[in-house]
């Protein structure tokens, strides 16, 4: 999961009570949307990330030396009902900057909710609405936790091509996350160049491409590729946030990152080289990894299962 910021204003409901039941971990139809690490997937599931661990680099500054940082972090995800769930992540991560000591810390607290909008299982079609909030103090302050928090309300989805009449391309299924970042305190610059300790609110988004070749097995050709194959998807995702209020500290950030994910009964394996895109993002290359857990597979009678049908 991405540390990119998540257009909604509030939430609205659309049509609860008319829509296809809601499926656990990303199904829709003969269709899955394998999760993703630079933006949340669509699905509202039980599952947890244990861990996901990021690497990168940056370049020296004109007060620092070259840092390097790696980060763990871990997420939860329950069901409350079929379509709305909530979630938690919390994360750690060691930086090093040359001619500096070493230092490390806590992240600061991500809470989130989602609410399964719209799943079409015949056209391979998934939209959901969901809200994340950064709880500002949390972490140390020592390894760049943000002193301010920031709510982010998101719109996602998920479209496979399984209706396309081509059959090598029927594989491919996007998703994507678009969200506006809202900061509890704005940005304000004084005269003399000093700010507030504000930010700006940002939009922020992305896009992945998959291509799972269980899908061209399953529903296209059975190709006879072997079990391990047939079980990657390769992907790639481009991330984006750029400043949506004036004045703002942050110019357009922009990623690019390829990867392959491999799914297994009840989890998922994924590895992406991130690659930035503009030089606001930086010039290092970084690397992400993930072990997901499908908690409706792996506890189907108890965590994977909705909270309301823990009482029926």
């Amino acid at each position: 999961m991405s540390r990119l910021s998540r257009v909604l204003g509030y939430a609205v409901p659309i049509l609860a009570c008319t829509c296809p039941p809601a499926h656990a971990h990303g199904v829709a139809g003969p269709r899955l949307f394998v999760s993703t690490l630079q933006f949340d997937d669509p699905a509202v599931a039980d599952e947890a990330t244990l861990p996901t661990a990021t690497w990168s680099r940056s370049p020296a500054t004109d007060t620092a030396g070259p840092s390097t940082s790696l980060n763990l972090n871990a997420s939860f995800a329950k069901r409350i009902t079929d379509r709305f769930g909530v979630s938690v992540s919390l994360g750690h991560t060691w930086l090093a900057t040359a001619g500096d000591k070493h230092r490390n810390g806590w992240d600061n607290i991500e809470l989130g909710a989602k609410y399964q909008a719209y799943v079409n299982p015949e056209h391979e079609f998934m939209l959901s609405i969901g809200v994340d909030r950064e709880f500002a103090r949390t972490g140390t302050a020592a390894i760049g936790a943000e002193a301010v928090s920031t709510t982010t309300p998101s719109i996602s989805f998920g479209k496979g091509l399984g209706d396309l009449p081509i059959g090598p391309l029927r594989p491919f299924a996007i998703t994507g996350q678009f969200g506006y970042a809202v900061s509890e305190r704005a940005l304000k610059i004084h005269s003399d160049g000093t700010d507030n300790g504000g930010h700006e609110n940002r939009w922020a988004g992305g896009l992945a491409l998959q291509y799972s070749l269980a899908y061209l097995q399953s529903e296209v050709k059975d190709y006879g590729l072997p079990g391990w194959l047939a079980n990657l998807t390769p992907l790639i995702e481009i991330a984006w946030s750029a400043a949506a209020t004036r004045p703002s500290g942050q110019a357009i950030q922009l990623l690019v990152a390829p990867g392959i994910a491999w799914s297994g009964d009840w989890y998922q394996l994924t590895a992406e080289v991130l690659i930035p895109a503009n030089r606001n993002t930086g010039r290092n290359l970084g690397a992400m990894a993930q072990i997901h857990i499908f908690l409706d597979d792996l506890l189907p009678r108890s965590l994977g299962t909705p909270v309301t049908r823990w009482f029926q």
